[in-house]
């Protein structure tokens, strides 16, 4: 299990989606995005910056968008015809952790 509680001075990862989406400087901003993203489209780093409002230096040097991968609700985007530099990412149309983003925010509008 991973620690939360900072007064050990593990400073390792937080231990449940909740607590990470907390603790990860623009984890909030960048699944709320995700959740509206359509999943056939690609987008690059910058594309989910500017939608998120997460600053681009922020995305890479906190790692969030790879951590988005690790945790399957991107998908790192293949063109074989794309000489695109910048690497591309799809939502993950499978994602559980995406569904249950989708569904808790649903579940508020209704309220």
């Amino acid at each position: 299990m991973l620690d939360t509680d900072p007064s050990d001075g593990s400073g390792g990862p937080p231990d449940g989606g909740w607590a990470f989406v907390a603790d990860s400087d623009g984890a909030a901003e960048l699944l709320g995005t995700l959740v509206g993203l359509n999943d056939e489209r690609a987008y690059t780093r910058s594309d989910l910056a500017e939608r998120s409002g997460v600053a681009l230096k922020t995305l890479y040097l906190n790692g969030l968008v790879d951590e988005f991968v690790d945790l399957g609700l991107l998908v790192r985007a293949v063109d074989a015809d794309d000489e695109e530099t910048e690497p591309q990412y799809r939502v993950a149309a499978d994602s559980d952790l995406l569904a249950a983003a989708r569904a808790f925010d649903d579940a508020y509008r209704a309220d």
